[in-house]
């Protein structure tokens, strides 16, 4: 799972304008109301939502109506909770649609409550008995508008799952060695790369498919691997045949030690040929991972010079890089992993050769 937190800039404004909102409208408000707390507090958060978001005539609006609703309604439930309800579409409004719009509403609605708890808590506090009221409401309204950043956080947080972590977890065990360095180092070029470029930029999605085809054709390689024991065995059977198939003097018994002999051959043609198409895999993959490491540092380094007209020949150099990252994992993806000992025998295009010639 990737959980990013975006645009700090707008939150930490949103964040202060809150807190010292909610302060100073709480003192502004001392005078007026002995609700001064609450209309400070719920002030002071549409004030920081405006800052950060704009909208500031719908957000201090809103704010006003959640105010006339605490003033003009009894105590209680009812009165908060429309309060609430108003306050929740005064730090909602803007920028937000679908699931994330409502969830915002309803965070918003239930961090209003909280808010003023908070607030409600700490003007009857036993350690804030001592200070003076125009303290006590300009903590308590300060405090609300802290906690009511809480409801911006849908603005800025995105969950998502990683696909390339995903694939990683379901590789095989039995994939290790240079092949899940490979792997390894693809991962680590995806991660630096998230970093470095924009969640729209084109060339991050080319390095995320990149890297995924690495991956896929790692996992299936666990059928390529030969044991040298295997290979000792083998050749330590082959020997004995041919002393038998040399000392047998009846026919029958040497066809069949022949017959063995031939059956031990086409196993080791067999294994020969997966260990070619291993070599191949591997040298494929070390190539389709060099080009993504050079196109991920390419395409952050020019990223700042992309739009400017001077940045042209730089463009079409990342231009050709991409078609070096498309071009090496169509080889990739086209060597057949353990395929039959006959197909060892026709050759095979190296795509990856062609590509970068």
């Amino acid at each position: 799972m990737d959980i990013r937190f975006d645009d700090h800039a707008s939150f930490h404004r949103a964040a202060a304008g809150m807190t010292l909102g909610g302060a100073l409208l709480g003192l502004a408000f001392h005078p007026i109301t002995p609700m001064a707390p609450i209309i400070g507090g719920l002030g002071g958060i549409a004030a920081g939502a405006a800052i950060g978001y704009g909208k500031p005539m719908w957000r201090l609006g809103a704010a006003a109506a959640a105010s006339a609703a605490i003033l003009a309604l009894p105590a209680g439930w009812p009165a908060l909770a429309a309060a609430a309800g108003v306050m929740a579409l005064a730090v909602s409004i803007g920028g937000l649609r679908g699931w994330r719009g409502l969830f915002a509403m309803a965070l918003g609605a239930m961090t209003t409550l909280v808010a003023v708890w908070t607030a409600f808590r700490i003007g009857h506090a036993e350690q804030t008995l001592t200070w003076s009221r125009w303290t006590v409401d300009a903590a308590s309204a300060g405090a609300m508008g802290m906690v009511g950043i809480l409801t911006m956080l849908p603005r800025h947080l995105s969950i998502s799952i990683d696909p390339v972590l995903a694939a990683m977890r379901r590789v095989p065990t039995g994939v290790t060695g240079e092949v899940r360095g490979l792997c390894d180092r693809s991962t680590a070029i995806w991660r630096n790369a998230k970093d470095k470029l924009a969640a729209d930029d084109p060339g991050l999605s080319l390095v995320r498919d990149g890297v995924l085809k690495t991956i896929e054709v790692a996992s299936k390689s666990a059928s390529l691997d030969i044991d040298a024991a295997g290979d000792a065995e083998l050749a330590k059977r082959i020997t004995e045949l041919d002393a038998r198939i040399a000392a047998a003097t009846d026919p029958e018994v040497r066809s069949q030690y022949q017959s063995a002999r031939g059956a031990l051959d086409d196993q080791r043609r067999y294994r020969d040929h997966i260990k070619q198409n291993r070599e191949r895999l591997i040298a494929r993959m070390h190539n389709h991972v060099a080009a993504l490491e050079k196109f991920q540092i390419a395409a952050s380094g020019l990223k700042a010079v992309r739009a400017a007209a001077e940045g042209a020949p730089a463009i079409k150099q990342l231009d050709e890089l991409s078609a070096d990252v498309a071009a090496s994992g169509e080889a990739l993806a086209e060597l057949e992993i353990g395929a039959a000992p006959a197909a060892a025998e026709s050759p095979v295009t190296d795509a990856t050769a062609a590509a970068t010639t």
